[in-house]
């Protein structure tokens, strides 16, 4: 498997952090493959404590709002004139904008959910299993979730 970039070691170390809550710093450092004082500083320099704080409550309000906003855009293309119904500059910019807001909201969710239902299976897969397999599997899962990242 290709290395990670440090961009999308940045990326795989923010998803960890701001989707499982019991993950310590450490343990991102040694997942994603960089010092703890690393994920310490994109902690800090990213605010992603609060990020998180804010994530678990306005995610779904975001896509909402961006979504109506979208809707917004695409009924005042259909109320003008038969000739007329195609946005302008301006329009287009936003519309192109507000798409990638929902995009990256969504990407990041998808992602939340893989590393959710992973969670989830290992914990399964511990209480199931001996020991050298569930380190298999939790280190196979690592490497699923980094190849994600890595397109």
């Amino acid at each position: 498997m290709a290395e990670l970039t440090r961009q999308q070691q940045k990326d795989y170390a923010k998803q960890l952090f701001l989707n499982d809550p019991g993950i310590t710093q450490a343990e991102i450092a040694e997942r994603v493959g960089v010092s703890k004082n690393t994920v310490c500083k994109w902690v800090n320099e990213g605010k992603w404590e609060e990020l998180k704080t804010s994530m678990l409550i306005e995610k779904d309000a975001q896509l909402a709002r961006l979504y109506r906003q979208l809707k917004q855009w695409n009924d005042t293309v259909e109320g003008r004139p038969e000739g007329q119904r195609y946005l302008q500059a301006k329009e287009a910019d936003a519309v192109v904008k507000i798409t990638a807001a929902i995009k990256n909201l969504e990407t990041e969710t998808n992602t939340a959910e893989k590393m959710a239902t992973g969670k989830e299976f290992l914990a399964f897969v511990r209480k199931t299993s001996d020991l050298e397999t569930s380190k298999l599997i939790a280190r196979l899962f690592n490497d699923y979730l980094k190849s994600c990242l890595n397109g």
